[in-house]
């Protein structure tokens, strides 16, 4: 199982962050994913993945945005989770994993994102913060 997180910072105009994969790994804008690991419950590897790839240890707020993806990828299945994570900060700490990030508007986001599911996510949360 994997997960899928939007942050966003709530605001005048909320933001969103995007993280850039390193270039071995594709060099494309996406949230945070990550796997769910052995014996781990669902939220503990959201708070995980989110601390990991952000260094980020305190979201505000989390919406299960109870959309799941079914993929497969290298032979494999997995169905991957999504959430909006709200946080009070925009100081992120990087891993190994990306080369960057941004904070951006909806509009902005939307255009940075390579994959069909990420956009519907996304769509999805901010049709929920914006209500």
């Amino acid at each position: 199982m994997k997960i899928q997180a939007w942050l966003y910072y709530p605001g005048e105009q909320v933001k969103y962050l995007l993280l850039r994969r390193i270039e071995d790994k594709g060099g494309y804008w996406t949230p945070i994913t990550g796997h769910v690991e052995k014996g781990e419950k669902l939220l503990d590897a959201l708070y995980r993945e989110v601390e990991e790839e952000t260094g980020i240890s305190a979201p505000s707020y989390v919406i299960d945005l109870r959309i799941p993806f079914r993929f497969s990828k290298d032979g494999e299945e997995f169905e991957e989770h999504c959430f909006g994570v709200q946080v009070e900060t925009q100081v992120v700490r990087l891993s190994s994993e990306h080369s960057a990030y941004e904070w951006l508007d909806y509009y902005r986001a939307m255009e940075r994102l390579k994959w069909d599911e990420h956009k519907r996510s996304l769509q999805a949360l901010n049709d929920m913060v914006n209500m």
